[in-house]
């Protein structure tokens, strides 16, 4: 039986962290049929609910262990999503997808390694990750606004967007990296 003050382990932000899964692949469904300016839609439909969720569970106080783990991967999934389709219809470049793919891949290994070695590890954001999240947020959104408006051509992209997202994506990745050396220094002690 639950208290009265205990969180539920299913609520609003946790419903709302499930709803943007379902919209991912909507997402990638209208990329796949061109359809950029419903995806753009979709898109920023998936960075609302992101902000939303967050909002909620602090403002409410209805944080939980079964969010912690939600909302990082509905996050994830929205963005690597985001990356992949739009490389393969030819709107983001390789390089920048496989850097947001790499350091995903390697933060997503160090989280394994800490969850095996160090006990009670839940997922936390740090600050920088929140940064690069916007960054490529803002990025997704730049070009499929781009593309979906025929604002620009692939040429003509401001580089300011890339170069930052790159920026943010290699500078949080090497802060992770060091912070789970940290943890797992900590808990070997």
């Amino acid at each position: 039986m639950m208290r009265d003050n205990a969180t539920p382990a299913i609520n609003l932000p946790n419903i709302i962290s499930i709803f943007r899964f379902f919209i991912t692949f909507y997402f990638v469904y209208a990329v796949y049929q061109g359809r950029l300016r419903l995806a753009l839609y979709l898109f920023l439909i998936q960075g609302i609910s992101d902000l939303l969720d967050g909002f909620i569970a602090r403002v409410m106080g209805w944080k939980t262990v079964l969010g912690a783990y939600l909302d990082p991967i509905a996050d994830k999934t929205m963005l690597v999503a985001a990356f992949v389709m739009l490389y393969v219809v030819g709107i983001m470049p390789l390089w920048l997808t496989a850097l947001v793919l790499g350091r995903d891949i390697v933060i997503a290994g160090g989280y394994l390694v800490l969850y095996r070695f160090a006990s009670n590890l839940r997922p936390r954001p740090t600050i920088l990750g929140k940064i690069t999240t916007a960054f490529q947020i803002a990025t997704i959104l730049y070009a499929l606004w781009s593309w979906s408006f025929e604002a620009i051509t692939p040429r003509e992209y401001n580089p300011i967007f890339f170069t930052a997202t790159a920026l943010a994506t290699v500078i949080s990745g090497i802060h992770y990296i060091f912070g789970g050396f940290r943890t797992l220094k900590r808990s070997r002690s």
